[in-house]
């Protein structure tokens, strides 16, 4: 005859057991007068006491509820996770989300740190310092497998460059000869020198303090990059609001220096041409842009005091005159791109001008700066040696110019001299424009990242792709998910990761 076993009647977990082993058979329990009485475990709920006294047990002592810790507790309990985990916990519900925006959370994260002793908004601080990072991908031509195995390429990992602790936030990175300028968003421009194999060297040197923006030789090539010219706020106010110093990268020590009027304050500075005939753009805080010519070969054997001449340069459209925002040049070639997102290209060299707009202009430099027509705002702009990418607000990505290679990834290699809309599944970080190829910085819905890359692939120029490709199509390189801005020379990609709450993709479009 079979038998019904006894139905299994629910019971509550006592808070004091939850460490107990489950391999043991019996549990022990607090009795009413602070005895120890033995119940059968779990396994066997047989017993009519184990269903009373449970009952009991939860009427004594009420389940606690995490939102019921004091402030002080919870201060603890969240000094023990990561910027990111505390993110994650205060996107939960509006009450974590409010207690999480308080300076006590981040500052403690700040306090295991080195940083400003009282900074403006310590959650930024905290985050800029937790997602910094540096990547770094040798590039060159594809190595075979191993043998025994089937014939294929591969790359290189990606590797992590070295960590700079006094670092607060990585905000723009350019390679140069033999080293590598990081700047952050304290002001500090830092100088890491190459080992001439995968990594940098462990002691990096700090170039200048106070920086408002710097510039290095435009072309593509690192070993043109010698020098390095840094826009600064002096530290007497009597010398003016602006100053540029040319150092040289090989000693890190000022060559000269260029002092303003205190009318003239300066945000942002760009180069373009060669030594012998070099230009500074100056762009100043209302928005005007200030050119000036110099011989960098002469200067650096000159020693007195000199004076130069500006002129500023003139930015119009048919609905009137522009503020500019932002400067993107090359050896040939200056972008520049209004707060309302209106862009202008000027072209220097007649050669380029045909490239990019099909006419022959015998002197391209007295022309005024064309106006690039777009129903969009543009957020992001990339300027190469022949051909320019945009992204607009929406997240469209435009290219025009020279397309002998399939850079500007329309599906042909036929050149563009207006802006054609290239096609992309996802949503774009930021845009570099190299040589004679174009990388894409994309992110998914997830807020995972992806390098996709179009035009010349030899060399390496295109991980996973040597043959090039005329579309966008996703490279062989791992992009870590705080990735913001990518750059390339000759034989290296560098991938910035870089989180700043501050700011927005399609609302700045330049930091």
């Amino acid at each position: 005859m079979l038998g019904t076993a006894p139905p299994v009647k629910k019971r509550v977990r006592l808070p004091s057991l939850e460490g107990a082993p489950p391999s043991s058979r019996l549990r022990r329990v607090e009795g009413s007068r602070g005895r120890r009485t033995r119940c059968p475990s779990p396994e066997t709920p047989s017993s009519s006491f184990q269903h009373e006294r449970t009952e009991d047990v939860t009427a004594e002592r009420p389940g606690a509820c995490i939102q019921d810790l004091p402030p002080e507790i919870m201060e603890v309990i969240l000094g023990h996770l990561s910027p990111c985990d505390v993110m994650s916990f205060g996107a939960t519900c509006a009450r974590y989300h409010q207690q999480n925006s308080g300076p006590w959370v981040w500052k403690s994260f700040c306090s295991r740190m080195p940083g400003p002793s009282e900074p403006s908004d310590w959650q930024r601080l905290a985050i800029l310092k937790h997602t910094q990072a540096l990547h770094t991908q040798r590039l060159g031509p594809a190595q075979r497998g191993s043998p025994g195995t089937r014939s294929r390429r591969s790359q290189p990992p990606t590797s992590r460059a070295m960590e700079l602790p006094e670092a607060h936030g990585y905000r723009r990175v350019v390679p140069a000869w033999g080293s590598v300028l990081l700047w952050d968003y304290q002001g500090t421009l830092h100088l890491l020198r190459h080992d001439g194999a995968e990594g940098l060297l462990s002691q990096p040197n700090v170039l200048c303090h106070n920086v408002k923006d710097f510039a290095v030789d435009p072309r593509n090539d690192a070993r043109h990059r010698d020098h390095v010219y840094v826009l600064a706020n002096p530290q007497d106010v009597s010398q003016g609001t602006s100053r540029v110093t040319f150092y040289g990268l090989g000693t890190g020590a000022p060559v000269f220096r260029m002092t303003f009027h205190p009318s003239l304050a300066f945000a942002q500075i760009c180069l373009t041409g060669t030594k012998i005939h070099r230009q500074l753009l100056l762009l100043s805080g209302t928005g005007a842009v200030y050119g000036l010519s110099l011989n960098e070969a002469n200067m650096l054997l000159r020693w007195h005091n000199f004076s130069v001449h500006m002129t500023r340069k003139i930015m119009s459209v048919p609905q009137g005159p522009l503020s500019i925002r932002q400067v993107q040049s090359s050896q040939n070639s200056a972008l520049y791109l209004s707060g309302d997102g209106t862009v202008c290209l000027e072209v220097y060299s007649p050669a380029l001008y045909k490239k990019m707009f099909g006419d022959q202009q015998v002197c391209p430099a007295l022309q005024p700066p064309v106006h690039l027509p777009l129903p969009t705002k543009v957020v992001k702009c990339s300027l190469g040696p022949s051909h320019i990418c945009l992204v607009d607000e929406r997240g469209g990505i435009f290219t025009q110019g020279d397309n002998s290679f399939g850079q500007l990834g329309t599906g042909d290699r036929v050149d563009r001299r207006q802006l054609t809309q290239v096609t992309v599944s996802m949503r774009p970080v930021d845009v570099w424009c190299g040589p004679n190829h174009t990388l894409v910085l994309l992110q998914d819905e997830s807020g995972a990242k992806e390098l996709h890359g179009c035009g010349f692939g030899a060399a390496g120029r295109l991980p996973g792709h040597p043959k090039g490709s005329n579309v966008l199509v996703k490279l062989n390189v791992l992009v870590p998910r705080a990735s913001r801005s990518i750059c390339a020379v000759k034989n290296c990609l560098y991938i910035m990761s870089s989180h700043d709450i501050d700011e927005a993709l399609f609302d700045d479009g330049h930091n």
